[in-house]
């Protein structure tokens, strides 16, 4: 098949940021493919980028497969990996009717993710750093500086990405978790920066999830 690189023009998803990329993205030839179009066949990312992308791209499986940022741990005394962190703080068994792990259900009056998220700063740090920064540190909103688009390449590098949104965004100061899987798929895969491989394309350029449906924030 013949490999593209047909990106310029492509509307990013209409999802909470706005950025604008300051990293080369590859060159469009020819026309786009029109989406109505499409026959529903999705490629991959090695068949949709061109050759030079295709060599450049941070390859992951999908998954993050590191920790809080060192420089955390040391600063908060969070314990050393997840199972830790949940059986030190109180264990338990979690679901998403229970996430705090109490054996108590949600009931009656509703408590907001971002209230629960909150208290589970030493239990379930993903959880916590997914809507909220290390405490006192000012959320930033909006486009994402060059040396921010840095940074998520080389946690990404190092580490891999994917999933675990949380415990990635403790690397990059004032961005939460939602807000780097959001940049990851409006900005970071459709300029083929990083090929996971639970991503493909449609003719367009658009990324498309295709992996398991377990929750990967």
């Amino acid at each position: 098949m013949r490999k593209s690189s047909r990106l310029r023009g492509i509307e990013p998803p209409a999802i909470e940021i706005e950025t604008e990329s300051t990293l080369e993205i590859p060159k469009q030839q020819g026309e786009l493919v029109n989406d109505e179009l499409w026959d529903g066949k999705l490629l991959k990312a090695d068949e949709y980028f061109d050759e030079v992308t295709c060599q450049n791209a941070i390859r992951t499986q999908g998954n993050f497969t590191g920790w809080i940022n060192p420089e955390l741990i040391e600063k908060y005394q969070f314990e050393l990996s997840a199972t830790e962190a949940w059986e030190k703080n109180g264990g338990g068994k979690f679901s998403f009717k229970d996430p705090s792990g109490t054996g108590k259900k949600k009931t009656g009056s509703r408590t907001s993710a971002k209230a629960i998220s909150q208290m589970m700063f030493k239990k379930n740090p993903n959880m916590y750093f997914y809507r909220h920064n290390e405490p006192g540190v000012e959320q930033w909103t909006g486009d994402w500086t060059p040396e921010e688009k840095e940074v998520f390449l080389k946690v990404a590098r190092e580490h891999g990405c994917g999933d675990k949104w949380g415990v990635f965004a403790s690397y990059i100061p004032h961005r939460v978790g939602y807000q780097c899987s959001n940049f990851y798929r409006s900005e970071i895969l459709p300029a083929g920066l990083i090929f996971d491989k639970n991503y493909e394309y449609t003719p367009s350029g658009r990324p498309i999830y295709v992996g398991s449906h377990r929750s990967h924030s």
